[in-house]
């Protein structure tokens, strides 16, 4: 089959379409490829060079002049891609045509299905606008139930045999200040407040992460890790979390949760997108945070985050995400009948993304910007939410997936 992988940019309020197609033919090679912009279709015609006739030109316009010396019925493989049913295509309006080996990327124009010219446009209403499906999730975490808290790597137990929340609370965002929380100070105290201290039988939950006292763990851990900022489990010596003083911070992707003899995640995703939990959970922290981000600054088109992560006792890694859009409509290839490509919708954002692994002028500018929502997310999350990216940004070719320092990624897709 000539095509291996479609994937389109489809922006109806800009009237344009980034397409990027991945085939199975190495066009460096001798060979010719004719492209028909239709205005419901996209035709691919390669053409295998067996003759003088069909000798390749040296200049990229050679591939627009195929039509003045080749016919459909002469190509070795022809394949169409309908787009009628998702936008008109305005035909000849292609741009920016490069090819690079086995990938083919340009830009098309469309035209508004709704009616109306380049000055006006039919808009759709809110009910007939598609929904973005977020993530919903629950925590198996019940007031008054007897449960012990396992670490994941291994089920050996880090907390006391029996444990007992009184209160399941969730935390507010860590974005604001910590004196908003509360109307005014207790005691007469004028001293601002800095942190949370959970009670010894408060269970404080946020994102996916959640606080508890350190008299909660068994006496076995609390010893293993008494000179110890990192909390490990003492069994396998998996990361499990971060000690603070009398606290400490654990995280879904790194314990837990047994009860009446059977284990359970203490977060559970809905409509999980992936078989992988680490990658749930780090879907699940970005829309979170861009949510946050909205609250507070409805106007502002472009959302910033960091993702920061406790390597060890003296280092700490961040990634810096910057959301360039957050509902694209993507167009992907799921079948190919009878050579008809046939395409799927879908709705996902696209990110610019980059690791630091170090508290640089950059990462400092990015912490200091009152408009950059952050948070702490696990080892787990943050290594396999970097390697979820990566895979993501092979969507697109090569030189498509950098720019100024940033990589370009997806998410949802």
């Amino acid at each position: 089959m000539l095509i291996e992988n479609v994937f389109m940019e489809l922006r109806a309020r800009l009237r344009s379409c980034n397409v990027y197609i991945t085939t199975t033919i190495d066009f460096s090679k001798n060979c010719n490829l004719k492209i028909n912009i239709q205005s419901n279709c996209i035709t691919l015609n390669y053409y295998n060079n067996n003759s003088d006739k069909f000798n390749r030109r040296d200049s990229l316009s050679s591939i627009e002049s195929l039509s003045d010396c080749y016919s459909e019925d002469d190509s070795d493989d022809t394949i169409v891609i309908p787009l009628g049913e998702f936008c008109h295509i305005i035909p000849n309006s292609m741009s920016g045509l490069k090819i690079e080996k086995n990938n083919i990327s340009f830009r098309i124009l469309t035209e508004s299905k709704n009616g109306g010219t380049f000055y006006t446009e039919l808009l759709k209403t809110n009910a007939d606008k598609p929904k973005h499906e977020t993530h919903h999730v629950t925590f198996n975490v019940k007031i008054g139930d007897d449960v012990k808290i396992n670490c994941k790597n291994c089920s050996n137990t880090v907390s006391k045999d029996k444990v007992q929340f009184k209160r399941v609370l969730e935390l507010p965002t860590s974005n604001l200040d910590m004196s908003e929380w509360f109307c005014c100070n207790h005691g007469g105290c004028s001293q601002p407040i800095t942190e949370v201290k959970p009670a010894n039988e408060d269970f404080l939950y946020r994102l996916t992460y959640f606080v508890l006292s350190l008299t909660v763990l068994s006496e076995k851990s609390l010893k293993f890790n008494s000179k110890r900022e990192l909390y490990h489990c003492n069994r396998c010596l998996a990361w499990l979390g971060i000690k603070n003083k009398d606290t400490v911070k654990l995280f879904n992707s790194t314990v837990k949760l047994e009860q009446n003899g059977e284990e359970a995640a203490i977060l559970n995703h809905l409509n999980s997108l992936s078989q992988n939990p680490d990658i749930n959970d780090f879907i699940y922290t970005i829309e979170s945070l861009a949510k946050e981000f909205n609250l507070g600054l409805q106007y502002t088109l472009l959302c910033k985050l960091i993702l920061e992560c406790t390597i060890s006792t003296n280092k700490k890694q961040y990634l810096l995400i910057w959301i360039m859009d957050k509902e694209l409509q993507v167009l992907q290839n799921s079948d190919c009948i009878n050579g008809t490509m046939k395409l799927k919708s879908s709705y996902l954002a696209k990110i610019l993304y980059k690791t630091e692994d170090s508290l640089n002028e950059e990462v400092e500018s990015w912490i200091s910007d009152p408009s950059v929502v952050s948070t702490e997310v696990s080892k787990p999350v943050f290594f396999s939410g970097i390697d979820h990216l990566n895979q993501m940004s092979m969507k697109v070719p090569e030189s498509f997936r950098s720019t100024n320092g940033f990589s370009v990624s997806y998410l949802k897709v």
